[in-house]
């Protein structure tokens, strides 16, 4: 056998190689030798490579080097322990290791013949999550609906809109060429991630409806008006709109607020309208019973949305997709298209369900391996326990925002991610300030990156403790950084 294309001796050598410069890049992030945006201007690794690819094949030695001294000083390090922007987007070792049988053999997945031990393994993990979060047991493989892991929530959320749009088009018995779709509308909450109206903007839906939201005083936070809601939608309907997609969240970008689920549930249930859940940041705290209680109202829902890149900590993707009945979305996705080279008799013959029928592309990841070695090295209380660490260091953080008299919790903290700003009696001074402070954190990123919000015309400051590797110690010195800034001011 030629070994010129696939020589496991070199795999074995450089294999080590590699590995052993990703476990020295995570000790040194964890030292703090490096910021967390690199100091790079847009095109300064162009201006490193040649135009045109070689000619001549190099050493793998020779392309680790580049690899480690021209490429990774570019990375934005979303596991540094100062990373307190965005969300969470977490690995473990479990994963990495995980990440190289998942790449090793080239299995598109694309159905179950294509690759038996992939699709299985997928049936497996969705149905475990199901079990861990106390999910509905409809989402369970062997009930009607079920689950798998998609390319991104956003494509999740796409699949949604596309499978609601066809199950609307099926009650009213029209086809793909009627004038009625023109006045299909879709709603999403006010505080929705933007994902949410690309989808419907994608799926060419010319009424997207955005409901308000208000500040809740009993939860502290900005969750939807459910009576403006109610107005919205009835209002739609006399004037002769077709609702039928509604997406809630549960755990919202900017603030981490919980729309409540049951109440929006049987609004849907009311008016025939899909009920989508973006639970991508804070479904993954349904492991604890105190957040899964917040939760009441998923037995309404037609499809959730969890990312296990966030709270979890299985890497890019992980974003876990639920619906109400598979069946709907392999038909909705095209499984009747007839092409020769998909037929074989486990799809005919077997209770088996072919991913390809489940996504907009034909192949498919192995990322079940990876969601199975993060389970299976962690336990249920294991993945507990990193959701809890990160909480108590988030409440130590609030604690010390609490004492300044400068600064002010804005929302109550959850899961993590604490809001604040610097108060101002004047709100347009007050957002300007709060920008001005978060420009002048963000000029050095050694000791923190942030990334703030805006809702209701108020400008706040975010900080989410993404990382298991963050400590008190490293809040403790990021809120003096951020003491002494705001004296500049």
């Amino acid at each position: 056998m030629s070994k010129k294309f696939l020589n496991t001796e070199i795999l074995v050598e450089a294999g080590t190689k590699m590995l052993q410069l990703v476990s020295n890049k995570f000790d040194e992030i964890a030292q703090l030798k490096y910021p967390v945006v690199p100091q790079v201007q847009p095109g300064f690794l162009r201006q490193q490579f040649s135009e045109q690819p070689p000619l001549e094949p190099e050493s793998l030695d020779s392309i680790l080097k580049e690899t480690e001294t021209k490429i990774f000083p570019g990375l934005t390090l979303w596991s540094h322990p100062n990373f307190y922007a965005y969300y969470p987007s977490n690995i473990t070792h479990a994963s990495i290791i995980a990440e190289i049988f998942a790449s090793a053999f080239g299995t598109p997945g694309f159905q179950w013949l294509a690759s038996p031990a992939q699709t299985e393994l997928e049936n497996i993990v969705v149905d475990w999550v199901v079990y861990g979060l106390d999910l509905p047991n409809k989402f369970l493989m062997k009930n009607q609906g079920g689950g798998t892991i998609a390319g991104t929530v956003s494509d999740a959320i796409f699949i949604s809109v596309h499978v609601a749009k066809r199950r609307k088009m099926k009650q009213l018995k029209i086809n793909t060429d009627s004038a009625q779709i023109c006045k299909f509308v879709g709603y999403y909450v006010e505080s929705a991630h933007a994902c949410a109206t690309k989808a419907l903007h994608l799926k060419d839906i010319y009424y997207q409806k955005k409901l308000p939201v208000i500040f809740n005083e009993e939860l502290q936070n900005y969750v939807v008006d459910l009576q403006k809601a109610i107005e919205i939608i009835e209002q739609d309907i006399k004037d002769g709109l077709i609702p039928f997609w509604l997406s809630c969240s549960f755990g919202t970008t900017g603030t981490c607020a919980f729309d409540p689920i049951d109440k929006l549930g049987e609004i849907c249930q009311k008016y025939q309208i899909w009920f989508n859940v973006d639970a991508a940041y804070a479904g993954s705290s349904w492991l604890i019973n105190e957040y899964r209680e917040k939760a009441k109202g998923l037995e309404f829902a037609d499809s959730i949305e969890i990312n296990f890149a966030k709270l979890m900590m299985c890497g890019l993707t992980g974003s876990l997709f639920y619906v109400n009945d598979k069946s709907e979305l392999a038909e909705a996705m095209g499984n009747k298209i007839d092409f020769e080279i998909y037929k074989n008799k486990f799809t005919d013959n077997y209770d088996v369900w072919d991913y390809k029928d489940w996504q907009v592309a034909l192949g498919k990841r192995f990322n079940s391996i990876k969601m199975f070695w993060m389970i299976k090295s962690l336990g249920l209380n294991g993945m507990k326990e990193q959701i809890q660490q990160k909480i108590e260091v988030a409440n130590h953080f609030e604690q010390l925002v609490r004492s300044s008299n400068r600064f002010r919790i804005f929302t109550k903290p959850q899961l993590g991610l604490v809001t604040f700003l610097l108060v101002h009696e004047d709100l347009t001074t007050q957002n300007k300030l709060n920008r001005k402070i978060q420009e002048l954190i963000n000029q050095n990123t050694m000791l923190g990156f942030i990334s703030g919000s805006e809702i209701k015309g108020v400008f706040y400051l975010r900080v989410s403790i993404s990382n298991h590797t963050t400590t008190k110690e490293n809040v403790e010195e990021f809120w003096n950084h951020i003491s002494k800034l705001s004296e500049q001011l």
